[in-house]
């Protein structure tokens, strides 16, 4: 009876954890929604590994962007060239490193928590430029020890806004970058 009880406990805080409404600071989006943007959750966690068609005009210094965040990293990102050859140090770099290339000319530009840390920081942005925060629930990934929540800060696109849901303005969640104080 004590254990049923518990598990109810937390899988209500895990689903209130991620319950938003759409004046919410941060873009919730479940596993399907965000597959459409190149984010995978599985049983492994959260998976993102993208090309940008556009990089040089973006003035990025890499063509390709990837990240995943499991139960034993937090967060590992990585950015490399499209014909740099990656050697992965553990599983889920391996499971990364298999994963088929987006091709996106939206990218995350910043991913932290919602607490503001952030572990890919872009610091050249412009203070004033807009970005899209979309929320990841770890608790969705159904790892045994995560039920945060990661935001990935996603540039600004046409393809981002038609990658979205239909009911979902992109507008009604732009916001500017956040600033650590």
């Amino acid at each position: 009876m004590k254990f049923r009880t518990l598990l109810a406990i937390g899988i209500f805080t895990a689903l209130i954890s991620c319950q938003t409404t759409k004046n919410s600071e941060f873009l919730f989006l479940n596993a399907k929604q965000l597959n459409s943007l190149g984010i995978e959750l599985n049983a492994n966690g959260v998976f993102y590994k993208n090309f940008n068609p556009n990089w040089k005009e973006s003035h990025e210094k890499y063509s390709c962007l990837g990240f995943y965040s499991s139960n034993n990293d937090y967060l590992k990102t990585f950015h490399y060239a499209e014909t740099d050859t990656l050697k992965p140090s553990n599983g889920n770099d391996s499971l990364l490193f298999q994963k088929e290339l987006s091709h996106n000319d939206f990218y995350p530009l910043i991913i932290g928590n919602t607490q503001g840390q952030q572990s890919l920081d872009n610091k050249t942005l412009p203070l004033d430029m807009k970005l899209l925060p979309v929320a990841i629930c770890m608790s969705e990934t159904k790892l045994s020890n995560r039920n945060d929540t990661l935001i990935v800060w996603f540039k600004s696109t046409a393809a981002l806004k038609k990658a979205l849901p239909k009911d979902i303005k992109m507008e009604d969640y732009l916001k500017t970058r956040p600033v650590k104080k």
